[in-house]
């Protein structure tokens, strides 16, 4: 004597239905990790070339109140922030405007990220009248 199962009235997923949504579940899950780090490792990139642009407004800021204009030439150097060093190049040329001097300062991000920051500002050489200003 055989049995007949009947499958009316029965509702329910079978196994294999269950699995191929599993692995689907899976697939995109693990493209939403993988999207999830590289917007961590973005939002790191543009915290540190954020913090290089405020180190050149810094620098141009220091540089406008200073009393004295840092001679013609180039000099690098080393700022040391939240425990991160920062590589700084000033330099300093004539500008095209005679008695104007061209201050470029670069900040470059510290590693792993590859980045640089750079500002311009321009000043009066000491002993130059303003445009318009009298001697």
């Amino acid at each position: 004597m055989t049995m007949q199962r009947s499958r009316v009235g029965q509702v329910g997923f079978t196994l294999l239905e269950v699995l191929i949504a599993l692995v689907i579940l899976a697939i995109a899950l693990g493209a939403v990790i993988k999207v999830s780090g590289q917007s961590g490792e973005i939002l790191q990139r543009l915290r540190a070339d954020t913090a290089a642009t405020v180190i050149a407004e810094d620098l141009c800021a220091r540089l406008r109140l200073a009393a004295d204009v840092p001679p013609l030439g180039t000099q690098n150097s080393e700022i040391r922030i939240a425990g991160k060093t920062w590589q700084v190049t000033q330099t300093v040329s004539a500008g095209m405007i005679p008695g104007v001097l061209r201050v470029q300062y670069r900040v470059a991000t510290p590693a792993p990220y590859a980045g640089q920051s750079s500002m311009v500002i321009y000043l009066y050489a000491p002993g130059t009248p303003p445009p318009g200003g009298t001697s």
